[in-house]
C-alpha cells in the first residue's frame, strides 16, 4: 500500500528521534538541507557537529538558505515571523530607546521613549 512507501519528506517525530541531538542533512544539497534527530542520521556524526536544538542546527548550517526548508521543519512557535518580538521586559514598547525633543527643542525638556 502507498502509506508504506518512503517519501522525500523527513519524518522528524520526537518519539523516533534522539532528544537534544540534531545534525545537518545535506543529502539533497544546501537549499533542501534540514536538521534531523533521527538515530540513523546522528550515529557516526562527530560530536562537534551535533546541536542541542533543531533551531541551533539550522542557524549554524543553513544561515543563508533561501528555500527556508530547515526553518520550516521547526515547530510553529519557534519559526521566525515578519513581526519583531519586543517585550521590553514585559513593559510593552520596544527594547530600543530614542531621545525625544519637545516642540521647544530644549535639552532640559527632552526625554527618552520607546
Amino acid at each position: 500500500s502507498n502509506d508504506q512507501q518512503p517519501s522525500a519528506q523527513p519524518s522528524l517525530s520526537n518519539e523516533l528521534g534522539l532528544p537534544g541531538q540534531y545534525v545537518a542533512v545535506f543529502a539533497n544539497g544546501y537549499e533542501d538541507g534540514y536538521c534531523s534527530n533521527l538515530k540513523a542520521d546522528v550515529i557516526g556524526t562527530p560530536e562537534a557537529q551535533i546541536y542541542a536544538s533543531e533551531f541551533d542546527c539550522c542557524q549554524e548550517n543553513f544561515p543563508d538558505q533561501t528555500s527556508g526548508v530547515c526553518i520550516s521543519n521547526l515547530p510553529q512557535d519557534l519559526q521566525p515571523s515578519g513581526a519583531p518580538s519586543f517585550d521590553n521586559n514585559g513593559l510593552g514598547g520596544l527594547d530600543v530607546w530614542v531621545p525625544v525633543w519637545p516642540a521647544t527643542n530644549s535639552f532640559e525638556d527632552g526625554y527618552c521613549s520607546n
